[in-house]
């Protein structure tokens, strides 16, 4: 079976759009983070394990607190941009 629809618009190269040329690229093509400090990938494990089996949950949520890195919102924001 085939369908009657064709597509009007003239087709456009838009990878300028997804590509994250700022920070570059690494030898297989995909883009580069900038990197984080210890402190933050230390919170960043914390934070995932909170609901973990076999730990204290309490003790978890302390130590978030301790690791916690406080940024602002834009900085949130440049982490995660939306779609």
């Amino acid at each position: 079976m085939s369908h009657s629809y064709t597509n009007p618009s003239e087709k456009q190269d838009l990878a300028h759009l997804e590509a994250n040329v700022e920070d570059g690229v690494d030898e297989h093509g995909f883009s580069k983070r900038k990197p984080i400090s210890d402190r933050e990938c230390i919170y960043k494990c914390l934070d995932n394990s909170r609901a973990l089996a076999g730990l204290d949950r309490k003790q978890v949520a302390r130590l978030c607190d301790e690791f916690k890195v406080e940024r602002t919102a834009e900085e949130l924001q440049n982490e995660y941009p939306p779609l």
